[in-house]
């Protein structure tokens, strides 16, 4: 059987990434938060962060970054190792839904209706995997709904995905959570299958946050009622408010 696994090394880097990413976002909307009468687009930033620092933390073992557009402003990094054929992207799980990979969730964690032209694409990696072969740990994910201060569209051009599976064998989505004091949850690797469009789990990195001096810091009250504050009422949030356009014809109808 294959082995469908990350090296335990990258793992732990992934994981090292997106805490120290989480960190500094969070140290940007304490600083801002105290230097600005208005703040609240910063909310969008935290996805930046943390592909940043995963960026630095895979270096060292050959993985390499790319930066794709999402609509005409958005960008956000793909990870790839091409001597191991192996692509991966970093998402926040409240926007992930394993039933229905290519359409996610919105920020209400309700189930889109529309496809993602991007996901599609990148998931067409894994067409020639045989998920027969696949642990069979799929599993139903009770992802914890964060408030909207960091709603993130991804829309991605399609010109940035598509034909990637001639270059990859593997494409993986490493998730992360953020729980009710505002801390890294759970880490986990997916394998999604382009078949029936549902994602596998690989990999559980819960049990490695915490594992470092450098995953400790503090959050304090200040900080918390901050990332509470709404950026919406009732949770609708208005991408253009913040001056990101997002190209609807992206998103095709399944």
């Amino acid at each position: 059987m294959e082995n469908y696994n990350l090296p335990e090394q990258l793992n732990e880097s992934i994981v090292d990434g997106i805490i120290e990413g989480y960190r500094d976002y969070l140290e940007v909307r304490r600083q801002k938060a105290r230097e600005l009468e208005v703040h609240g687009a910063y909310a969008w930033v935290k996805g930046n962060h943390i592909d940043h620092y995963v960026a630095q933390a895979c270096k060292e073992h050959g993985v390499k970054s790319s930066v794709a557009k999402a609509g005409m402003t958005w960008q956000y990094l793909q990870f790839f190792n091409k001597d191991e054929k192996i692509l991966f992207v970093v998402k926040n799980s409240r926007y992930f839904n394993l039933d229905d990979v290519d359409k996610g969730k919105d920020a209400k964690g309700i189930a889109r209706t529309k496809r993602s032209t991007y996901m599609t694409n990148l998931m067409d990696i894994n067409s020639r995997l045989n998920f027969n072969e696949v642990p069979a740990n799929y599993t139903r994910q009770s992802i914890q709904l964060e408030l909207l201060e960091d709603f993130q569209p991804i829309i991605l051009k399609d010109e940035d995905t598509k034909g990637m599976h001639t270059e990859f064998d593997k494409f993986y989505i490493a998730t992360y959570t953020i729980d009710e004091d505002y801390r890294i949850g759970e880490i986990r690797i997916w394998l999604p299958n382009p078949a029936n469009n549902k994602a596998y789990l690989i990999s559980d990195l819960t049990s490695y946050i915490g594992t470092k001096p450098s995953h400790q810091f503090e959050i304090e009250d200040d900080l918390k009622d901050v990332l509470t504050q709404t950026i919406a009422a009732e949770g609708i949030v208005d991408a253009a408010a913040f001056g990101i356009v997002i190209d609807g014809a992206e998103e095709q109808q399944s």
